[in-house]
């Protein structure tokens, strides 16, 4: 297919095949979104380390409180309080790990031109920032973690802004009409 003088089309790669070369601003959106997760559980191992390492008892004894609080202290010995927390944050380390690998998966089919993935980026990616906001406003946990999750705000918003910059437009734009050309003229 070739344009007439003075039509612009979609992005080609210069050796005149059909594909459709990805811009650099989907590879640093993708290596942004990449950095996220990566972010993401080294906060979490560094909390997690806090509670589970010399706090572990206290977390633990916390725990046995706020159950006798509620009139359930006699329920349950020491040794079931700190086998249901290890199973805690088992569940909460195993949903982190699949949580990150579908954002991974979203982010690998938004690299390859899918619209719907970069809108899920998107959708996504903005609740993880306004979640990530609030909780920097009521934060009184660890201030390194605090910085992890102002990196992983900014990463995530650089994953966003670089999906939606002029030449990724022009990217998701292309594939939808090469995909659209491919259906009707089956080649």
């Amino acid at each position: 297919m070739t344009d007439l003088p003075g039509q612009s089309g979609p992005p080609q790669p210069a050796d005149g095949s059909s594909s459709v070369q990805r811009p650099n601003t989907i590879d640093h959106s993708f290596l942004a979104g990449v950095l996220s997760p990566v972010i993401g559980l080294i906060a979490a191992a560094l909390e997690l380390f806090a509670i589970i390492g010399p706090g572990a008892g206290g977390v633990v004894s916390q725990m046995q409180q706020q159950l006798e609080s509620q009139g359930m202290g006699g329920e349950f010995t020491p040794q079931q309080i700190q086998t249901m927390y290890q199973v805690g944050i088992t569940f909460l380390l195993v949903m982190l790990v699949v949580l990150g690998g579908l954002w991974i998966m979203f982010l690998v089919f938004m690299r390859g031109g899918r619209n719907w993935a970069r809108i899920v980026i998107t959708v996504v990616g903005a609740i993880w920032a306004l979640r990530t906001l609030l909780g920097l406003l009521g934060s009184g946990g660890y201030p390194i973690v605090a910085v992890l999750a102002v990196a992983q705000l900014v990463v995530v918003v650089a994953t966003i802004v670089f999906a939606y910059l002029a030449p990724s437009n022009q990217y998701f734009r292309a594939i939808a009409a090469k995909r659209h050309a491919d259906r009707n003229f089956p080649g």
